[in-house]
């Protein structure tokens, strides 16, 4: 019995070690580019990291010119991913991901322009206010605060996912009447809310997101 114990540890350890990611010796690679807000300034103190499997294999940030260039390790995985203000960074702003997926590690990456978006948030409610008994059929459309590029060599496709509209539906009752919720949006862009009271004609609101916190409130 006493042998056993040794044993499972060592067989444990093995294991674990085996599910670790392979980092390829003496083997690194440049990770370089500039991150940009939506006008064309240059963002400092924006962390970039680069992972595979969840593993840190290297990471920066820009400089006050919003640059940055840094030494990263290789993997023997053929998947890799580019973070760009993903953990940590500027609150301000959205995040940004490059995936490569089936393809060979390059020996330097160049990621010229990356651009960030401000973000905003939405405090939005609805509240009920009339005795009746109302339905009200709602959504909102608005711009998602991040950009995902997939670049998959085996297949020969770029995919992305960058700032895309995404809706939210609800559907409000006498036992469901009110919503609340804060809605995470970006600057400068409109959020579209449509609602139909019973069987009224659907109804339109175009609301501005012109600050970093914006508010909204509608009574039914």
């Amino acid at each position: 019995m006493k042998l056993q114990i040794p044993l499972l540890f060592f067989l444990v350890s093995i294991i674990l070690y085996s599910c670790e990611p392979e980092i390829k010796e003496n083997e690194r690679t440049a990770i370089q580019g500039t991150v940009i807000d939506f006008e064309g300034n240059t963002i400092p103190n924006i962390p970039i990291k680069v992972k595979t499997q969840n593993l840190l294999l290297g990471e920066g940030t820009t400089d006050n010119i919003g640059s940055f260039k840094f030494t990263s390790l290789q993997s023997k995985f053929d998947e890799l991913s580019i973070n760009v203000n993903t953990e940590g960074g500027n609150s301000s702003f959205g995040t940004y991901s490059i995936i490569y997926s089936k393809k060979p590690l390059q020996q330097g990456y160049n990621l010229s322009d990356i651009t960030l978006r401000r973000k905003a948030t939405l405090a939005f409610n609805i509240e009920k206010t009339s005795s009746e008994n109302n339905t009200l059929n709602w959504s909102l459309q608005y711009t998602e605060p991040f950009c995902e590029v997939y670049n998959d060599e085996e297949t020969s496709q770029n995919t992305s996912r960058c700032y895309e509209t995404t809706s939210l539906i609800e559907v409000l009752d006498t036992t469901n009447p009110n919503f609340e919720s804060e809605i995470f949006s970006v600057q400068n862009s409109t959020v579209q809310f449509t609602y139909q009271l019973n069987d009224a004609e659907p109804q339109t609101i175009l609301i501005e997101l012109t600050e970093a916190t914006n508010f909204y409130e509608f009574e039914y």
